[in-house]
């Protein structure tokens, strides 16, 4: 017996021409991980589901319909041996990326401190800018990093909610919810707030974060840089220090990647 969605995507594998290598990194999942849940489509999230079905070129709501359905289809072929995935962010990428936020950073800080204040009348006059996303976040391994040791273990998985984005000429500002989830116990999760500030220059915005976790009161902040057009989907990276000490016994230092999916204000 297999799943509704399953079949759609093997079908449309078999149509493009594609591997399920190709697709699963079309939509931005491992390909273990796209057969796992492929298996078990209930345990596909909001946030990969839309990008399935934004593949496949159909609706979210006909996407989660095949998520529930089960059909017999004994003639489809045996699924291809899933070989072992490799590291996807070598080393210098990586450290050029860090060095990036690093100047980001400073930027930004030198930029707001030598900011002037614009008075009321200019302020009406800067275009606006409003949006929401939903995305996803995951911290990279040090073994992602080849022999760098500045950098902490992969520690949680991060789901962004209803993150409202607004900008006013260059300054931008995030806010919104995000749940962090413990990788080595699914049980430990916590829904946070997270809110940002920083420039918005063209299609790129440099950011400053905070996260504040109402149930312990623990705060941690970072930086950003994403490419963050005024239409489409948003992607970039993050580094931060996180205040859990690292069981592996590395660096303070944790860098990842930020996807969010535009939605439609109500």
């Amino acid at each position: 017996m297999k799943s509704a969605i399953e079949i759609r995507i093997k079908e449309y594998i078999e149509a493009q021409g594609l591997t399920n290598r190709r697709f699963a990194k079309d939509v931005g999942m491992g390909e273990s991980t796209l057969y796992k849940k492929w298996r078990e489509p209930q345990s596909f999230t909001e946030f990969e589901l839309r990008r399935i079905a934004n593949v496949l070129s159909i609706s979210y709501e006909q996407a989660s319909a095949l998520c529930v359905e089960v059909k017999n289809r004994d003639s489809i072929q045996a699924e291809q041996q899933i070989e072992t995935l490799n590291g996807f962010h070598r080393r210098s990428g990586v450290l050029l990326i860090a060095v990036i936020l690093v100047f980001v950073l400073l930027s930004v800080v030198l930029h707001l401190l030598s900011e002037i204040r614009l008075d009321k009348d200019e302020l009406r006059k800067l275009p606006e800018y409003q949006a929401r996303y939903i995305g996803a976040g995951v911290d990279l391994a040090p073994s992602d990093l080849g022999q760098e040791t500045a950098f902490h273990s992969s520690l949680y998985d991060y789901e962004f909610l209803d993150i409202t984005v607004e900008t006013l000429g260059e300054d931008i500002s995030l806010t919104g919810k995000m749940r962090w989830t413990l990788k080595r116990n699914k049980q430990l999760t916590r829904l946070s707030e997270f809110s940002a500030q920083g420039k918005h220059l063209g299609d790129t915005a440099a950011l400053v974060y905070t996260v504040k976790d109402p149930v312990d009161s623990d705060v941690w902040i970072g930086t950003a840089m994403m490419h963050m057009p005024r239409s489409g989907d948003s992607k970039g990276y993050w580094m931060t220090i996180h205040n859990d000490k690292d069981p592996a016994g590395t660096g303070p230092f944790a860098i990842g990647t930020i996807d969010l999916i535009r939605r439609e204000i109500n």
